[in-house]
């Protein structure tokens, strides 16, 4: 089952994987409160955040999460985050929405995790469109 967590707890864990660490160990790290380890790869890393939500979090890096309320902005970052994927490099935006996103089918279905139903995903010609559902 997918955890929901808020925009800022994505990226929170997005940044530490980010930072180096791998994802199934992130996980044991925020399981086991061992902050300190994460601060050294993640230097910014919130520790309350991490404490107070460790369950949470953790769960959500083992099974995939997702996002109670992503913006447009969150939803760039994030691509950049979790996927390493760059505006103007690997898709393009236009009216607040991302289109032209390459992605294999995993990538897709975790973004559809991730974004849905407040972002919808349309998939033509193996390319992605990710639009807000206020704008369909």
């Amino acid at each position: 089952m997918t955890t929901t967590i808020s925009q800022a707890e994505a990226y929170q864990i997005e940044r530490i994987v980010h930072s180096g660490l791998e994802r199934m160990q992130t996980a044991a790290l925020i399981e086991a409160g061992d902050v300190s380890t994460l601060q050294r790869s993640y230097p910014k890393a919130d520790s309350d955040m991490l404490l107070d939500q460790k369950s949470k979090l953790a769960e959500a890096l083992k099974d995939g999460y997702s996002i109670s309320f992503p913006t447009f902005n969150g939803v760039r970052n994030l691509l950049h985050l979790r996927f390493g994927l760059e505006e103007d490099k690997d898709y393009v935006t236009n009216d607040k929405t991302v289109q032209n996103l390459e992605a294999d089918p995993a990538t897709t279905a975790t973004l559809k995790t991730m974004f849905e139903p407040l972002w919808k995903i349309e998939e033509s010609d193996g390319r992605l469109t990710i639009t807000h559902i206020s704008k369909l």
